[in-house]
């Protein structure tokens, strides 16, 4: 560090002997005055603001765009609904109670009480000018989500866990949470000098103000755009906020600045606010009923025999999709069978494998075994898209290498039609995984159309396939899927009638 100091120093002598450097001095002496008053670190109006400024700018500008994204590019919309219908799958009853835990520190109860108690904490000690900063912060912040919720008017996500009766755009939780915890932070910051303290209070606050807007994706009362623009719509309050508190702070005596009131009834007092905000939290918790929703019915539509127009029929897109709906894959198998046991009990009998669902404990599994380069016959497959739905299913077979790197692997995904007799139709996907990449998802092998082929002969060799038809579903393509590998088909698929 000493040695940075050295050279900025022998920089900057070297910058102020320079004769061109002093023409310039003479010909701008207002710019130069104006910028050097701008850096200037012993006057508020100096450093500080400057930076305050800038960040505002940046925060703006940031949001300006987050709008106009939601407004205009239908791609962010897209990924919205996609990314919700991948936490759907991830939804269980002990992951949503935990959430519902996080996403009461942005409830408006809880965040009265903790307004109330910072308030009477700052004012007991008094610093009477960082409850304004506070409370513009806060009130700002909610102000402006409300009036943007009024404007934008749009629904919550279709499949949410709890009932919410305002708009989704943006999300007030995420605002309340940088706006309310990131004033929090700031303050504490201020009040500690030591290196270690002043990393883990920002760590802590960005696990905090994460896991308030996370909460909300789970629960499915927001989009992932919603969430994004309510942390800079709180970040810009945030940001006022302490600019207002900073611009008191240095027009008040430099002995009340620095002035500490620590008496003994103050602390008493101060563990006591502590043990009450604790208690609150946990008795509002337990008494928090929200209104849960159902899960939507699935709307069954009849369709004919003819299971290769109800792409056209029903508008279904024929290609697998990426998280922000670019084509992937075409789909290469339509099946009818009568219900999922009988999709499952095929593909088993084929000698294909259901995969494991993705979560934490099968990806630790996948990678281990691919460290190890074992067989893992039941290993997770990377989330897919169709008709903006995570696939339903994944089946899997290993390969002579007996490696989790390497596998034949199908998705399918469960369609809302069933043909004229009442079977239940499925369309996937099949591709071969040839190594692992970025220690996360597979690379395939660009030539799907065997592997089309080798999945149907394995199900026609279990004799329960009824009947079949080969056909055109789409042209030839030259493509590449979310991960940059590359495949080609001549676009063929097959429809089975298991």
């Amino acid at each position: 560090m000493n040695i940075f100091k050295s050279l900025y120093k022998s920089f900057k002598i070297a910058l102020a002997s320079d004769e061109e450097i002093q023409n310039i001095q003479l010909k701008f002496p207002r710019s130069l005055s104006f910028l050097k008053r701008r850096l200037d670190k012993t006057k508020f109006s100096g450093y500080k603001v400057t930076v305050l400024v800038a960040f505002f700018v940046f925060v703006m500008f940031l949001l300006v765009g987050a709008i106009n994204s939601f407004v205009t590019l239908d791609s962010i919309v897209q990924a919205d609904v996609r990314v919700n219908n991948l936490l759907y799958v991830f939804r269980n009853a002990s992951a949503v109670k935990f959430f519902i835990w996080i996403t009461l520190l942005g409830q408006t109860p809880t965040v009265v009480i903790f307004t109330l108690v910072a308030v009477i904490l700052l004012w007991l000690t008094k610093k009477n000018w960082q409850i304004l900063g506070l409370l513009i912060s806060i009130v700002g912040g909610e102000t402006f989500t409300y009036i943007a919720k009024w404007i934008f008017q749009r629904p919550r996500p279709v499949g949410a866990v709890i009932l919410e009766s305002t708009n989704s755009f943006p999300s007030g939780h995420a605002t309340i949470a940088v706006a309310l915890y990131g004033f929090f932070a700031y303050l504490w910051l201020k009040r500690t000098k030591r290196k270690f303290h002043r990393i883990l209070i920002v760590i802590l606050t960005f696990i905090v103000v994460g896991a308030i807007g996370f909460s909300r994706m789970y629960l499915g009362v927001h989009y992932v755009s919603d969430v994004w623009t309510g942390y800079l719509v709180g970040l810009l309050w945030l940001v006022i906020g302490i600019w207002l508190t900073e611009l008191k702070l240095f027009k008040l005596p430099i002995e009340l600045n620095v002035q500490k009131i620590v008496i003994k009834k103050t602390q008493i007092l101060f563990y006591s606010l502590m043990i009450f905000v604790f208690v609150f939290y946990i008795f509002y918790g337990l008494s928090f009923k929200p209104k849960f929703l159902p899960k939507l019915p699935i709307t069954i539509a009849r369709t004919t025999q003819n299971m290769a127009k109800i792409f056209s029929d029903y508008e279904l897109t024929r290609y697998s999709e990426t998280l922000t709906g670019d084509f992937q894959e075409p789909i290469n198998f339509i099946i009818s069978t009568k219900d999922d046991q009988s999709l499952i009990a095929s593909f088993s009998k084929a000698g294909w494998t259901l995969a494991d669902q993705v979560d934490i404990k099968s990806s630790l599994k996948i990678l281990k075994y691919s460290i190890s380069n074992t067989d893992f016959p039941t290993a997770p497959m990377t989330p897919s898209f169709w008709n903006k739905q995570v696939h339903d299913f994944g089946f899997e077979k290993s390969t002579e290498t007996k490696s989790a790197r390497q596998r034949h692997h199908a998705r399918f995904w469960k369609t809302n039609l069933k043909t004229s007799q009442g079977e239940t139709i499925y369309v996937g996907t099949v591709s071969l995984d040839i190594g692992i990449k970025w220690l996360i998802t597979h690379k395939i092998s660009p030539d799907i159309d065997t592997e089309r082929d080798l999945l149907f002969a394995d199900l026609q060799n279990t004799g329960n396939v009824l009947n079949y038809e080969k056909i055109k579903l789409v042209d030839p393509v030259l493509g590449e899927n979310f991960g940059g590998d590359q495949f080609f088909t001549n676009g063929e698929a097959y429809l089975l009638k298991m």
